[in-house]
């Protein structure tokens, strides 16, 4: 069979001729198009970066070198007491170097806690941590802790005083209750059930304005504007504590945002909480969102506030021992997933077989969520930190309270 053959004749050859230098033409004159990158999927790749952690109950991630790299801060052995420091961050494999902040407080003794934090509290540029002096929760828990806070200097760390609070620390929060333009403290401890808030004068001048005691006080904590009023408001163990305002001496009206939060019986693992707030839709308010940190059979929940009530929505039905709870966009399509995991070393007391770190990913409208697996041996008091500055989260992960072992999950979606 004969291939078709097309006869042009001489118009039709000027008329493609003409086609041909127009196309030139406009090559010369056309845009250049943008190829859209290839989606990637989240994953995140894991390495060790510390070997002989020991009893670290309390640590931290935050840039204090100033490298753009974040470090890892702790204090270790919390179990008993022990030294304040640091390792060194880096985006190579291989281990983490370490670095001593102070081996004991300056007035003797050691430090211990079962949280930590750094901010820039003298408001110079450069992260500052806390410190807590206590003989440890296992040691003698209700033994009073003495506050102080290390000046990062840039060549050493210089202590100050705060105050104390009547015994272990469980959880820890800066925020400028004021709007005063420094930096303030809340605490939160167990055995005595109470809640502090210290006011900053000056760096060496610190005040306790609020010192609230309740029984059903324990575990989880966050601070957040919560009415939209710009004054941060604290929410801890599931009860809503409200700023009054530059005043921070007057009343701070409470609101419980659900009772199977802190009506709970038995031993010392009743009212422990996860807590985390952040607000997610951007309207001012920050939303809270809740798991329990020790037993079994409690949800996963988040709250928004709405028309001046609480509404709330279960991401997970239940989640046992869950001793991680972070929002961040991990995935990095515009909206907050959850980061929620399983402490190995108390859920395996639960009877429990499932240790799973997950991450909950949102469908766009804060109602759906699809559960994603990312580790199945556990974590505890994991964060969430864009740690090497490329522009996605990436996780700390510290298996169970008795681990030595400490990882970083690194997202590779930036890669």
């Amino acid at each position: 069979m004969k291939k078709n053959t097309i006869h042009f004749g001489l118009l039709g050859a000027l008329l493609f001729a003409g086609i041909i230098q127009s196309c030139k033409e406009a090559k010369k004159e056309a845009t250049p198009v943008t190829v859209p990158e290839i989606e990637k999927e989240l994953a995140f790749e894991q390495r060790k970066i510390v070997d002989s952690a020991k009893f670290w109950w309390a640590h931290t991630p935050a840039d204090v070198t100033g490298d753009g790299i974040a470090d890892l801060l702790f204090i270790n052995n919390n179990s008993a007491g022990g030294y304040l420091g640091y390792y060194k961050g880096k985006t190579e494999t291989g281990p983490w170097e370490l670095n001593i902040i102070a081996e004991k407080p300056v007035t003797g003794g050691l430090f211990a806690g079962g949280d930590l934090e750094a901010n820039d509290i003298d408001g110079d540029g450069d992260m500052d941590v806390i410190a807590i002096k206590h003989p440890g929760e296992w040691t003698d828990a209700g033994a009073t802790a003495e506050l102080f806070w290390y000046e990062n200097t840039g060549s050493e760390w210089k202590s100050h005083t705060i105050g104390t609070v009547p015994d272990a620390v469980k959880d820890v929060s800066f925020a400028d209750f004021d709007i005063d333009g420094k930096m303030d403290l809340a605490i939160l401890t167990f055995d005595e059930h109470t809640l502090s808030v210290f006011r900053q004068n000056n760096a060496d001048s610190w005040e306790r304005v609020q010192y609230i005691q309740d029984e059903v006080l324990h575990e989880g904590m966050a601070v957040g504007n919560m009415d939209n009023d710009s004054y941060p408001d604290i929410v801890a163990t599931g009860l809503v504590y409200y700023n009054p305002g530059v005043d921070l001496t007057k009343e701070w009206r409470v609101e419980n945002l659900n009772e199977m939060w802190n009506n709970q019986e038995g031993d010392w693992s009743r009212n422990g909480t996860k807590t985390f707030a952040t607000d997610v839709d951007k309207d001012g308010r920050v939303e809270i969102y809740m798991a329990h940190s020790e037993r079994a059979g409690y949800p996963l929940v988040a709250y928004k506030k709405m028309n001046n009530e609480w509404q709330s929505r279960t991401i997970k039905d239940s989640i046992p021992a869950c001793h991680t709870l972070q929002v961040y966009d991990f995935d990095l399509d515009g909206d907050y997933d959850v980061l929620a995991g399983i402490n190995y070393g108390r859920a395996i007391n639960l009877n429990k077989t499932n240790f799973d770190v997950s991450i909950f990913l949102n469908e766009g409208n804060y109602s759906d969520y699809k559960e994603m697996v990312i580790e199945k041996n556990g974590i505890y008091n994991g964060q969430a930190i864009d740690y090497d500055g490329d522009g996605d989260i990436d996780i700390f992960r510290y298996p169970n309270h008795e681990a030595t072992d400490f990882y970083i999950l690194e997202n590779t979606l930036k890669q």
